[in-house]
């Protein structure tokens, strides 16, 4: 009779670790940090399996700069890659890996910009803007390719598109240079206006 009593514990204590378990995968699940706070680490990890990516990227990143062509006083993209020889022609690139890491830093940012402007200023290398044409400033762009849906084929490897290629929507300024720092360098006043992208 004493074991019938103790099979009977086991299963019930079974059944109530078994039905935590299940109400903890489906708090995990459901966004409730709860199980998180209360549990051990150890015992939140397996909980934590109901979500496996629940951040999973929507898009692929590139980071872009454009600069500001005081004699035709438009926009056009930069190069970066003459730039940042390290792994040019991928996204490991210290550019990519800079914008990545430090993308709301503005110290970052302004020393990207001088370096760019000073780059391209000297003329010593192509990077996709007429040599003798100075810059004034530099636009720091994000540019966020939506992953097509599992299943959709084709799937096309990462290439580099010019700018031009990605619609405005899939496009972030997330720096742009003071119009009067832009105007100093140009020297004069033909700069972009808010209107102007």
């Amino acid at each position: 009779m004493s074991e019938s009593v103790a099979q009977r514990w086991g299963r019930v204590a079974l059944r109530t670790v078994a039905a935590a378990y299940l109400v903890g995968l489906w708090l995990d699940a459901a966004g409730c940090s709860v199980p998180a706070r209360v549990l051990p680490r150890a015992v939140d990890f397996f909980m934590q399996i109901a979500a496996l990516f629940p951040e999973a990227a929507t898009g692929a990143i590139d980071y872009r700069a454009e600069g500001w062509v005081c004699q035709d006083a438009r926009w056009e993209e930069i190069d970066t890659r003459a730039y940042f020889p390290l792994d040019p022609d991928d996204k490991e690139n210290r550019f990519q890996r800079a914008m990545s890491f430090y993308r709301d830093d503005t110290r970052v940012k302004q020393a990207l910009e001088a370096y760019l402007v000073a780059r391209h200023n000297a003329g010593a290398k192509d990077d996709g803007i007429v040599r003798d044409h100075l810059i004034g400033g530099v636009r720091l762009l994000r540019v966020k390719v939506p992953i097509p849906p599992l299943g959709v084929r084709p799937r096309e490897r990462y290439t580099r598109r010019p700018l031009d290629g990605y619609p405005r929507s899939e496009r972030e300024v997330l720096y742009r240079t003071a119009k009067e720092r832009i105007d100093e360098r140009c020297g004069g006043p033909a700069t972009p206006g808010p209107e102007q992208p």
